[in-house]
């Protein structure tokens, strides 16, 4: 087994193959060069392969997950390809999204530690700034909820709970038969629960879109 391999399987990488690898910074970082494995020269709308029109010579940068303390990063140069639907694009990058700095190992890695601890503790873990953690928190929350629409809705469980000592007040709304949280809103009583409705996407093919469509269960006193 040849050395990139063995550092492949280390790393546990998929989607892509290390082309060359070096130590940087007294061996605290390691700089790996890789490339798309089975699957580049993809477009990033339709996922189509399309046919190479250049490659740039500059080379573009990503963080992935620490091993054994040291900071890992990727090193690729993408390539511009013409999509039949979508004409001259930039190919997907398979490990990591658009325009991002990061991997989605990372990414995942970050929130899954930003839900158990405060984000400076998770900033020191991960080695870097609270604030740089911050940004890239907001930018995944962002991406991800981009788009999302509530489907299938047929019953709805309403809920408020209390923080800060009583003093403030916070209203939550369930998805009852798929067992998860559709809307956090700040406060409670009747105006709250209309901004769910106004707030909320609802899908086109959606059967649920007004008051009258709902089978909701109050689990709070006051609500409605």
């Amino acid at each position: 087994m040849s050395k990139l391999k063995l550092l492949s399987k280390i790393l546990r990488l998929k989607d892509l193959k290390i082309t060359h690898f070096l130590f940087k910074n007294r061996d605290k970082e390691l700089h790996l060069t890789v490339k798309p494995y089975k699957n580049g020269c993809r477009c990033p709308e339709c996922r189509r392969r399309g046919r190479i029109v250049s490659q740039t010579t500059e080379f573009r940068r990503w963080e992935d997950l620490t091993l054994m303390g040291m900071k890992v990063l990727l090193w690729y140069t993408p390539k511009e390809i013409h999509c039949p639907t979508h004409g001259r694009v930039q190919e997907t990058i398979p490990w990591a999204p658009t325009y991002s700095r990061i991997t989605y190992r990372l990414e995942w890695r970050l929130c899954a530690l930003c839900q158990i601890m405060t984000q400076k503790a998770a900033a020191e873990i991960l080695k870097m700034a609270p604030s740089t953690l911050s940004d890239l928190l907001h930018r995944i929350i962002t991406r991800v909820r981009r788009g999302h629409k509530i489907r299938g809705l047929v019953t709805l469980g309403v809920d408020e709970i209390s923080f800060c000592k009583g003093h403030k007040y916070a209203t939550l709304v369930y998805d009852l038969d798929r067992s998860r949280v559709l809307w956090v809103g700040l406060g409670k009583g009747r105006e709250t629960i209309d901004r769910f409705f106004n707030e909320a996407v609802w899908s086109k093919n959606s059967s649920v879109s007004r008051y009258q469509h709902l089978n909701i269960r109050c689990l709070g006193h006051g609500l409605l």
